[in-house]
């Protein structure tokens, strides 16, 4: 254990020299097995500082000008892959958090054959109308896994393969669509974003994964993802909770998560807590709720040396989850035993929260639905 303290007190104290700042920061593996909870407290603070002290040109900026991150609004029109801009939603477009739940008329590729499509409304006397009970009617996730990060940042190691094994999880026993962006630049993650908002309709599910650097400022709790062309003497190409926030109201889909193994405990998953609830799960009345939630790692970023099995801690315990749900299990369950998991092995607490600011109803919550044998 003290020789554990002894290097993480090194690798700060030599961070902290200029002649060394510009150097990768990445601790080594621990040494003898993983430290006890007080000595890992340790180690993640001098981390922190460590980061800190890599990024501080960047953080500079950033406290002279909040808005040197920011993505610019699009001009008239969808953005190209090259333009680096949040789209705007058009007038015609489809208000996710008032419109129904889209009933399709066409089986979507991403359904399972057993799954049928309910008929339109059937009138009944007295002038009502039954409404068919809501159908998820595309399935589709996005992750990111960014590992090969220039020096002076250090690349990381789980990333890639954290994404491809939760991304098979989602394929094979959930039925999503599945596409991975590996080792994404800001223009891929906006790019991304932007397409995905400009393609999902009500009636999906859509979810985002995100591992990767990133970093959660002190004083104003503003967290920030930091792609491969990221650089620590300017924000210029990191990415802030603030505009996820606005990609994620983009998205027109009624049914939306965000998973972040990074530093996103700021704003977002805050803006209103989803505590576990012991009633049952009422399927179709939360099917016509536009919900939006986000789950983050509580770390700064994927943390091999203290995870598992070639993955960080945090993918580690939201893969277990994932293959130990039920046929239909809202995602605070999953967080429940994410955090179980996480927090009794690593000072890091996770988190989960609706993101008001992106469209979430009052009784939301993200499903994970297995398709019907």
């Amino acid at each position: 254990m003290k020789l554990t303290l002894h290097i993480a007190a090194l690798v700060f104290g030599l961070l902290a020299s200029p002649a060394m700042a510009q150097m990768p920061m990445r601790p080594p593996p621990f040494m003898g097995g993983v430290p006890g909870m007080a000595q890992m407290q340790s180690i993640v603070m001098q981390r922190h500082q460590a980061r800190t002290l890599l990024y501080r040109e960047a953080l500079e900026e950033l406290k002279k000008n909040p808005a040197a991150a920011d993505v610019k609004e699009c001009p008239a029109g969808d953005p190209t892959p090259e333009e680096v801009c949040i789209r705007v939603l058009k007038k015609a477009d489809p208000t996710p958090s008032t419109q129904p739940v889209a009933v399709s008329k066409q089986k979507s590729a991403a359904l399972p054959a057993a799954e049928k499509i309910p008929a339109a409304s059937v009138p009944v006397p007295g002038g009502e109308k039954i409404l068919p009970p809501p159908v998820v009617t595309r399935k589709l996730a996005v992750l990111f896994g960014n590992n090969a990060y220039p020096n002076p940042i250090p690349p990381l190691e789980t990333p890639i393969f954290d994404v491809q094994d939760i991304g098979r999880i989602l394929q094979e026993r959930f039925g999503y669509e599945v596409r991975i962006v590996r080792d994404a630049k800001k223009a891929d993650l906006v790019s991304a974003l932007n397409q995905i908002g400009s393609e999902t309709r009500p009636g999906d599910s859509v979810l985002v994964f995100y591992a990767g650097h990133g970093y959660l400022m002190d004083d104003t709790k503003m967290g920030y993802w930091i792609p491969v062309d990221g650089s620590v003497k300017s924000p210029a190409n990191w990415v802030s909770n603030s505009d996820i926030s606005k990609f994620m109201k983009n998205i027109q889909a009624k049914q939306v998560i965000l998973i972040s193994d990074s530093c996103f405990s700021g704003s977002l998953t805050r803006e209103e807590k989803v505590s576990v609830s012991s009633k049952s799960v009422d399927r179709d009345w939360i099917l016509n709720k536009r919900s939006v939630l986000a789950m983050s790692s509580g770390g700064e970023e994927p943390v091999s040396d203290e995870g598992k099995e070639g993955h960080s801690i945090f993918a580690w315990a939201l893969i277990s989850a994932l293959k130990s749900t039920g046929l239909l299990t809202p995602g605070v369950q999953i967080f429940q035993g994410v955090k179980n998991d996480v927090v009794k092995d690593y000072p890091q607490e996770p988190q989960y929260g609706a993101v008001l600011s992106a469209g979430h109803m009052e009784g939301g919550e993200y499903l994970f639905e297995m398709p019907a044998q």
